[in-house]
C-alpha cells in the first residue's frame, strides 16, 4: 500500500511490543539469558586466544648439548638451528649461566644446591619460537628434528602448558560453537512462539486488511521489525548484563581467562555482531510465524 514506508513498519512494531507486553518481556528474559551465556563463551574464547597468542610470543625451546662439545659443532649446530623455519632467535646460554639464571628463580633458597659439587647443568641454545608455531603437534615436530642434530642431548619445552591451553580453546571452541547454535534455535524458536500470539491477537485487524488490499509485504513488516527488534534488544540487555559482571567481578577471580592485559571485555565489533545476530534471529523467528499464519 502506498503512502506507509519504514517509519510506519516501525511504529507497528513498537505498537504491537506493548499490546503485548507480558508475553514480550518473558520472551525478553528467556533471550537475555540465552544471548548472556553466548557471550560468556565468546569472552572465554577471547580471552583464551589471547593467552595463546601471548604464549606464542614468549615461547622458547631449550636445546641441550651433550658434554665435550667442540666450538665447531657449536658452530654448526647454531647455524642450523637459526635456519630452521619458526625460529626467531637463537642465543647460547652456557652452564655457568644457567647455574646463575637458577640460583636467581630459587629466591633465597641457594643452600639446595651447594652440595651438589660441580655444576650440572649442560650448555644450551635457546630458540625463540615464532607465534605461528604455537601448536603443540608444530613444536612436537620441531622438538624431535633439534633432538637428531649433532651434539644435542636433550630437547625441551613448554608442552604440557602448550597442549593443556591449546585444549582449552578448543573445547571452548567447539562447545561454544555447538551451544551457539542450540541457544541460536532457541531464540528462533521463542520468538516464532511470541510473534504467533501477536498475529493471532490482531487476527481480525490482518483479515480486514486483507480484504481491502493490503499486500503481503505490508501486513508482515511490523511483525517482521518486532521480532528483530525484541531479538536485538535481548541480545543489548545480555551484553549490558555481561559488562556489569564484568566490572564487578576482581580480576584475580577470574584470573584463568587473562589474556596479555588481564582480562578483557569483549572487543566492540564483537558486540555488534551479537546485537545484529540477535536482530536476524529474531527476523527469522518472525518470518516463520508470519509465513504460517498467512498461508
Amino acid at each position: 500500500m502506498k503512502g506507509y514506508g519504514l517509519f510506519y513498519y516501525i511504529a507497528e512494531a513498537f505498537r504491537g511490543l506493548r499490546s503485548n507486553s507480558v508475553v514480550n518481556v518473558l520472551a525478553l528474559g528467556t533471550i537475555t539469558m540465552a544471548m548472556l551465556i553466548v557471550g560468556v563463551f565468546l569472552l572465554a574464547f577471547f580471552n583464551l586466544r589471547g593467552a595463546v597468542n601471548t604464549l606464542g610470543e614468549r615461547l622458547e625451546m631449550s636445546v641441550y648439548l651433550r658434554d665435550g662439545t667442540t666450538q665447531q659443532e657449536r658452530e654448526y649446530l647454531l647455524t642450523i638451528l637459526k635456519s630452521e623455519r619458526g625460529v626467531k632467535k637463537v642465543s647460547y646460554l652456557s652452564r655457568a649461566q644457567a647455574l646463575e639464571l637458577f640460583k636467581r628463580e630459587l629466591k633465597g633458597q641457594e643452600a639446595l644446591i651447594e652440595g651438589l659439587g660441580e655444576n650440572p647443568l649442560p650448555d644450551s641454545y635457546e630458540v625463540s619460537i615464532d607465534q605461528e608455531y604455537a601448536d603443540a603437534a608444530k613444536l612436537e615436530a620441531m622438538a624431535k628434528k633439534f633432538s637428531t642434530l649433532p651434539g644435542v642431548e636433550d630437547v625441551s619445552y613448554g608442552r604440557q602448558g602448550v597442549e593443556a591451553l591449546a585444549g582449552l580453546l578448543r573445547l571452548v571452541v567447539y562447545g561454544g560453537t555447538a551451544l551457539a547454535v542450540f541457544l541460536g534455535v532457541t531464540v528462533v524458536f521463542i520468538i516464532s512462539n511470541s510473534v504467533r500470539l501477536a498475529l493471532y491477537s490482531r487476527g481480525q485487524e490482518i483479515e480486514l486488511m486483507q480484504w481491502i488490499g493490503a499486500t503481503r509485504g505490508f501486513i508482515q513488516g511490523p511483525f517482521l521489525i518486532e521480532g528483530m527488534l525484541l531479538a536485538m534488544f535481548g541480545a543489548a540487555l545480555a551484553v549490558g548484563v555481561l559488562a556489569g559482571i564484568y566490572y564487578s567481578l576482581p580480576q584475580i577471580a577470574v584470573v584463568f581467562l587473562s589474556g596479555p592485559n588481564g582480562l578483557d571485555f569483549l572487543p566492540p565489533p564483537v558486540v555488534a555482531y551479537m546485537v545484529a545476530g540477535g536482530g536476524l534471529l529474531g527476523l527469522s523467528g518472525a518470518k516463520v510465524s508470519v509465513d504460517r499464519f498467512l498461508e
